[in-house]
């Protein structure tokens, strides 16, 4: 993301033990500007000097080593390969981080991991960070967090709030004030047992210790699954019906960490998983796109989607919603009731982002790749067998019973449509 005068830029590799961070680069010569790490000294978080004034239950100063055991915090992750948002007036930076490394928990145990699984606001001149929040404290379940931040104007309980609204892996919808971090609403958008709800007064998870994963211990029946309540792409928005539109995930798993030792360059997972259904899984159904009214906290409307559908949805003007699915279908619904206006068959599983603009003879195009991947995706674009329901992390085994081998091919191809 181009702010000012710098381009903005993250990194990846959460499943190699690197230690994540974003940084800011001039346009005009490459020269680096600042970079803010995730884990770490103060110093390098490039926290300011009123870092979480609002909230100070939420941690200020020394948690990104002190909550790390030893110097775990190295090769702790938190990587921000996710989205970023930008609010001019407040002049602040949004975007989350994603998981700590290992996805074992056991030799990460003695603190929340700070700031892994956080939601950051920084000023992007400078790389101060003015409030952080973390969603899910020594993350043992591969709730990455680097999902996008969508920022609107609300009215919450009677008063009128620059909110930041964030659908997160772990299953919980939050809803924040941008200005300074307080959680003002959190609630869940699919089925999820890891835990019983959020402490708004603390922010923390009330964590359901039967669903917290062990190394050595095979822990069953954890709902979401690693992949998500609702993976990477991103929701969208309509100030016509002020309602947030997401395509998300009926999906469990079985989890055990597994003993990891780090190497320069090697995977660094340390967790064996399987995924599943979800708690209806008799329907056999594995998505949904749903919106969802922030304000009464439900969903308005849902369409079940034998896959999982990992195309972000696009609201227009006209009322009208656009996703694509994993077994190929490029969709138009109502916006206020989810009713399918219209849909075409494309040749490859869709997780690409609808986009629509306006071209040069005036008239209006939507726009969407199709071709196949990501990680439930994995199994059709690798080739992969079932002969390892455990690989991809956990995806081949969801893929085989969802169909997707059978459903969709591989392939890429750019599809536009007038309207």
């Amino acid at each position: 993301m181009v702010i000012h005068d710098k381009f903005i830029v993250g990194v990846a590799g959460g499943e190699f033990g690197v230690r994540g961070w974003v940084a800011a680069y001039n346009i005009k010569d490459g020269k680096l500007m600042w970079k803010a790490y995730s884990t770490g000294p103060d110093d390098e978080l490039l926290l300011a000097s009123d870092f979480n004034a609002a909230n100070p239950h939420y941690g200020r100063f020394g948690e990104g080593t002190k909550s790390w055991p030893g110097e775990q915090w190295k090769v702790g992750g938190g990587t921000t390969w996710g989205w970023y948002s930008y609010d001019p007036e407040l002049n602040l930076l949004y975007y989350s981080t994603g998981n700590p490394g290992t996805w074992n928990p056991a030799p990460r145990k003695g603190g929340d991991n700070k700031w892994s699984m956080t939601i950051w606001a920084r000023n992007p001149d400078t790389g101060a960070a003015k409030w952080a929040y973390q969603m899910t404290p020594w993350d043992n379940w591969d709730y990455d967090g680097i999902n996008e931040s969508v920022l609107t104007d609300q009215t919450i309980g009677g008063k009128k709030v620059k909110a930041l609204t964030h659908f997160d892996r772990n299953g919980f919808v939050y809803t924040l004030d941008r200005t300074n971090g307080t959680l003002l609403k959190a609630d869940a958008f699919v089925y999820l047992n890891w835990a019983k709800g959020i402490d708004l007064k603390t922010g923390r998870p009330i964590v359901n210790t039967d669903k917290l994963t062990k190394q050595g211990e095979d822990t069953k029946n954890i709902c979401p699954c690693a992949m998500g309540g609702k993976n990477q792409v991103p929701a969208a928005y309509s100030p016509k019906t002020n309602l947030f539109y997401a395509s998300v995930n009926n999906m469990c798993m079985n989890y055990e960490g597994v003993l990891v030792q780090y190497t320069a360059g090697a995977p660094y997972v340390g967790a064996n998983v399987l995924m599943f259904n979800g708690h209806e899984g008799k329907d056999n159904w594995w998505g949904d796109v749903i919106a969802w009214d922030l304000n009464k906290g439900k969903r308005v409307w849902e369409i079940k989607e034998q896959q999982p559908p990992w195309s972000g949805p696009l609201a227009t003007s006209t009322n009208v919603v656009f996703y694509g699915t994993m077994d190929g279908w490029f969709k138009a619904v109502n916006a206020l009731d989810g009713k399918l206006l219209w849909k075409h068959k494309v040749g490859s599983g869709i997780i690409g982002n609808p986009m629509t603009f306006k071209g040069p003879d005036g008239k209006q195009y939507v726009a969407v790749y199709s071709g196949i991947g990501g990680w439930f995706g994995a199994t059709v674009s690798l080739d992969l067998p079932p002969d390892d329901p455990t690989a991809a992390l956990g995806g081949v085994n969801a893929a085989y019973l969802s169909g997707l081998p059978m459903a969709s091919s591989k392939g890429g191809m750019l599809y536009v449509f007038g309207l």
